[in-house]
């Protein structure tokens, strides 16, 4: 049989030719739909200025697009596959070939069972082999549809660079924003900054806003800064500038809750900023007293209300606080015009010396504290208050007798009340005689009238002194002072002395009738005159 090779060729070419054209166009498709999206992306992305969230949505949807886009143009034709039959009968359809190139194709197939007449198969194959090299294999097949495809997505990738030399800032942003970079579009105001004045937000108090921009572009005379808190709410405070500087501000007056900011001044919109408001340190305060050993029983120290606390003189006071919330990175009081800064031991603020004006503490006196937490809070206000210091009172005694005139060997009986805050230790009674025609007095004698036991805080007695020892005659003076000494621990009592009684030895004669006198109210009179000595009152 005559030689084939031509057609064959010839048809495989066609074959080729379709499979690049379909190619291509599906190619030129999907190009010209992912530039368009592109495109669509890059100016809605610079209009809105969408977010990291809302960017990877919009990236997610024009992904599922282009999937969508390949199925459509790309995945039928990469599994389109033609036989050279169909290829011949297309190519006979197009150059109206009066001979059957698929006829010679099939006669000449070995591998094909043939029937029919032997010289009409010939003759075909024989017709086709002269033909073959004379046919223009591709005439018929559509190019203007390939080169429409092409065009399409040529002219799509111009406008992607013309639009990427226009604006290439603005395109370059744009790349790092599709790979979810945090940069912003240039504008004519350009924000560089948006700060507090404070080093902290604290709760209650007011916040300063400051937003500086690029000097070198535009300076609007005014901004807005948006503010968005608990619940989303949302409210706006205007920034003003300050003189002709590239500084914005203004004053939140007040701060509950963590809140967002964001500034937008002329075109352009700064980064939200996430505004953490601490809190104040809430204080714990006390003054512990540890009153001296003999009063403990009796006195209670005591608060007056707010920071005014009472205690008793002699006593050690340790000042202690510790802070309920914050942690504290230093803690000084003042007292009077001394400072002191308070040491941390197991979770409390104490005082690092053992000898300060607190031990043995003798006198009021204000206190002032100042504390400070880590983050550089302090309260609003130091901690103020007052250290009352209650002086252990001295104590008190009164005595008073029926008559001043003894006989040389009486015991005349003086009735007394001895007071004191805390306890008595000792009543002793001091006597002083004076002789008759001396001008001075002998030395004065003291008798102990009590033993230093139960000390107790009042004593009602009366006490018998002892004449008969001192040879005393007509004429002679007597001179009793009671004297009390208050309990006061291992320091030294104080001493207190009565007003002196005086007794004069008298005759028998004149004893009797200065007797005659005293009636049966005397011994109520003596209780009187003795709380009058002692003031009005009796002090517990």
């Amino acid at each position: 049989m005559a030689n084939l090779s031509p057609l064959h060729h010839g048809i495989k070419r066609v074959r080729r030719y379709r499979s690049v054209a379909r190619l291509g166009s599906g190619v030129a498709h999907w190009v010209t739909a992912a530039g368009w999206l592109f495109l669509a992306t890059f100016g809605l992305d610079w209009l809105v200025g969408m977010d990291n969230v809302e960017r990877i949505v919009l990236l997610a949807i024009e992904a599922a697009v282009l999937v969508w886009l390949f199925k459509k143009y790309l995945l039928p034709v990469l599994s389109v596959k033609e036989s050279l039959i169909g290829i011949a009968a297309k190519i006979e359809t197009h150059q109206n070939v009066q001979s059957d190139l698929v006829a010679a194709l099939q006669f000449n197939d070995a591998d094909m069972s043939q029937f029919g007449s032997v010289q009409l198969r010939n003759q075909v194959v024989e017709d086709t082999a002269s033909l073959s090299t004379s046919l223009d294999y591709l005439f018929g097949f559509s190019r203007p549809e390939l080169w429409k495809s092409f065009i399409k997505g040529f002219g799509t990738i111009a406008v992607v660079v013309a639009v990427a030399v226009a604006v290439p800032d603005y395109f370059s942003v744009f790349l790092q924003r599709i790979a979810l970079g945090g940069d912003s579009y240039p504008t004519k105001t350009d924000i560089l900054s948006l700060e507090t004045m404070e080093a902290h937000a604290v709760v209650g108090r007011p916040v300063t806003f400051v937003v500086r921009v690029d000097e070198n572009k535009v300076m609007p005379d005014s901004g807005v800064l948006k503010i968005r808190g608990k619940n989303d709410t949302e409210s706006e405070l205007n920034l003003t500038r300050t003189g002709n500087t590239n500084e914005y501000t203004v004053t939140l007056p007040r701060v509950i809750d963590d809140f967002s900011v964001t500034a937008l001044i002329g075109d352009d919109v700064a980064e939200p900023k996430r505004i953490k408001v601490l809190q104040v340190p809430r204080i714990e305060f006390e003054m512990k007293a540890d009153i001296p050993a003999y009063a403990v029983d009796s006195f209670s120290v005591k608060s007056t209300g707010g920071r005014i606390q009472s205690v008793l003189a002699g006593s050690n006071v340790h000042p202690i606080l510790k802070s309920s919330n914050n942690l504290l990175k230093s803690a000084v009081i003042q007292l009077g015009e001394e400072s002191f800064a308070l040491t941390k031991q197991d979770g409390r603020w104490v005082m690092p010396v053992a000898n300060h004006p607190l031990i043995g503490v003798e006198s009021t006196m204000k206190y002032e504290i100042s504390v400070t937490d880590t983050n550089g809070i302090s309260p609003d206000r130091p901690i103020t208050g007052i250290l009352q210091v209650r002086p252990d009172q001295n104590p008190r005694i009164a005595a008073a007798t029926v008559i001043n005139l003894v006989l040389s060997g009486a015991a005349p009986r003086i009735k007394f009340r001895a007071m004191d805050d805390f306890g008595i230790d000792t009543i002793a009674a001091d006597i002083t005689i004076t002789r008759v025609g001396m001008d001075t007095s002998d030395d004065t004698i003291t008798r102990m009238i009590n033993e230093p036991e139960s000390h107790v805080k009042q004593i009602d007695n009366t006490v018998a002194i002892e004449l008969e020892d001192f040879g005393l005659e007509i004429g002679d003076t007597v001179l009793v002072t009671l004297q009390v000494t208050d309990y006061r621990g291992k320091k030294q009592g104080v001493t207190i002395a009565s007003d002196p009684i005086e007794f004069t030895v008298t005759s028998r004669a004149n004893f009797l009738a200065a007797m005659r006198d005293i009636d049966s109210e005397t011994d109520e009179k003596l209780d009187q005159i003795i709380k009058a000595q002692l003031g009005v009152g009796d002090r517990q």
